[in-house]
């Protein structure tokens, strides 16, 4: 039979992620979902991804969203 590991201990489980501490895009302070409060409205559009890069077709999403916000 398979032995399974157990926790040993006060640690976190081993399958828990920590979000990050810094926004990737500008390494400001992380507010929600590991972004700042201007990158995370940017994740939500479609912007950036979860590592901070944009897209190719970021030009095209931007000014999507910036009409939107004019709006």
């Amino acid at each position: 039979m398979a032995k399974e590991k157990k926790n040993s201990g006060g640690g976190a489980p081993n399958n828990v992620i920590e979000l990050p501490k810094q926004c990737p895009v500008c390494k400001g302070k992380a507010h929600r979902a590991g972004f700042c409060d201007e990158h995370f409205m940017w994740f939500k559009e479609g912007l950036v991804n979860r590592k901070g890069e944009k897209p190719k077709d970021f030009d095209k999403k931007y000014q999507n969203f910036m009409r939107k916000q004019a709006a």
